[in-house]
């Protein structure tokens, strides 16, 4: 292939030899599994409910860093990208702005990989503060020592790179360079994938680095932004990727994180590395619903809002049952996202209190800790719920889905209309008027008969059994359920 770059560092940051070159590429991959395990949460469909938008790893010689990068290099296993843009500082010949590359491709001992002319074009066109800039290319070690990975990991797919020299640029424009390049016509966003090259702070003692990278991870895993050239050699690049990541809402997490005085040099001038992945967390669809192995916790959730309440009277309960949770990025999204909850209280087999809302109207970990608390102390058919009853109560938590219109059809018989519904399937909720009820859908293991079930919730109404007629609406929805 005419006009590829050559490798530059090949041979002092990573071995020239290729087959030296694919054992320690396999060998750091491999170490890197006992520093994290890819995790993938899927929903009841099989849907991932996090899917990779972007790394960060450090860019040192192999036998410093490589580990550290490998940690994040391993969960690209099984994607299929179009294209990969490599993100890294200029070392050797600075640029106001990004500096694109015309070569048709980058070489390592591994091989060519092929750059994607057509997207540097387009970014060109449509974002600011980008150019055409080969000498800051030429020798630059940031992008270079990414490849045997990204040739590695990604072995078998069809994909081209994107290499950004990224020299003095302000964040707002390094952000708006790479949302461009993942909103390219006629593609989806999840075929760019984003990898940022930036190892941490640089030539300071042992503990000295260890405090300051700390301080520097805290504020990237808080998206904060810019961060300071003296934290991070890739601060330019690393703070866009952050502010990308608040504007379409990914969250970081960190993967790996040492410095030379852990992996291969002396503990008085060392160099930081870390890796940090950003995820795009989807929330399952209203037909998919959450996962079992996230609304089983509800119920312990809804508990501890109790016990905190009880425990600690004079004190504001918990607002949300996202108060207790370990800081697990899924349950936490599934959490903030609005939804409609039912707490249900028994003890003995017999109802003790149960208050749920029937359409979203705040967050779900908001709406299950104050129904848990309504049940308790709210509910007018029964009294307030003691401290030496907690022990004795079962909970069960309700998650509604969108409440449907079920409407009549023309000329529909009013036994045909109801045997519609789907006993054990669908909650109901009745209207006529400023009379208002619902019955959750495990109300019909107690009425199992349709008649018997409209006629007991339009008494839960305030209305009669004859009152049934035109001006009655049923709205129809379900439920995900989980007890102690």
């Amino acid at each position: 292939m005419a006009n590829v770059r050559p490798p530059a560092v090949a041979g002092s940051f990573y071995p020239s030899d290729p087959a030296e070159l694919q054992g320690m590429v396999d060998t750091l991959l491999e170490q890197a599994t006992t520093l994290v395990t890819p995790v993938i949460p899927r929903d009841v469909g099989g849907k991932p409910l996090r899917e990779l938008v972007a790394l960060q790893v450090p860019h040192a010689g192999y036998i410093y860093s490589g580990v550290i990068a490998a940690a994040g290099y391993q969960l690209l296993r099984g994607l299929k990208p179009k294209r990969v843009v490599v993100a890294g500082p200029t070392h050797r010949v600075g640029v106001r702005g990004i500096a694109l590359s015309k070569a048709a491709a980058f070489a390592t001992p591994l091989g060519e990989l092929p750059v994607d002319q057509a997207a540097q074009s387009y970014l060109e066109a449509n974002a600011e503060l980008v150019k055409f800039f080969e000498p800051s290319h030429e020798e630059e070690h940031s992008l270079e020592v990414q490849l045997p990975f990204l040739q590695t990991v990604l072995k078998g797919v069809d994909f081209k790179i994107v290499p950004l020299a990224v020299g003095d640029c302000p964040p707002d424009k390094v952000s708006a360079a790479l949302q461009t390049l993942r909103q390219l016509p006629g593609e989806d966003p999840s075929d760019t994938l984003i990898v940022i090259s930036s190892d941490l702070s640089h030539y300071l003692p042992y503990d000295e680095a260890r405090q300051v990278d700390a301080i520097t991870l805290t504020q990237a895993l808080s998206l904060e932004y810019p961060l300071d050239p003296r934290q991070a050699c890739g601060s330019f690049a690393w703070s866009g990727m952050n502010r990308l990541a608040r504007k379409v809402k990914l969250q970081a997490e960190l993967l790996a994180n040492a410095n030379s005085g852990d992996t291969a040099g002396d503990r008085n001038r060392v160099v930081g590395y870390s890796a940090v992945a950003y995820w795009k967390y989807n929330l399952p669809s209203s037909q998919e619903g959450i996962p079992d192995e996230y609304g089983s916790r509800f119920p312990a959730l809804a508990r501890r809002v109790l016990e905190g309440a009880f425990a600690e009277p004079r004190k504001e309960p918990q607002r949300s049952v996202t108060d207790f949770t370990t800081g697990d990025p899924v349950l936490e999204t599934l959490l903030d996202a609005p939804g409609a909850a039912f707490v249900t209280l028994t003890k003995s087999g017999e109802l003790r209190g149960c208050i749920g809302s029937l359409a979203a109207h705040r967050k779900l970990g908001e709406d299950i800790a104050q129904n848990a608390m309504a049940a308790a102390l709210e509910d007018p058919r029964f009294p307030p719920v003691r401290f030496e009853e907690l022990s004795e109560l079962r909970i069960e938590v309700s998650v509604l889905s969108e409440p449907r219109p079920f409407d009549r059809n023309p000329g529909e018989t009013e036994a045909d209309y109801l045997g519609r519904l789907r006993p054990g399937v669908d909650g109901v909720i009745l209207r006529k008027g400023y009379n208002r009820a619902t019955f959750l859908p495990q109300v019909w293991e107690d009425l199992p008969q349709v008649r018997d079930f409209i006629d007991h919730l339009l008494r839960k109404a305030g209305l009669r059994p004859t009152d049934f007629d035109a001006e009655v609406q049923l709205e129809t929805y379900q439920v995900q359920a989980w007890s102690e």
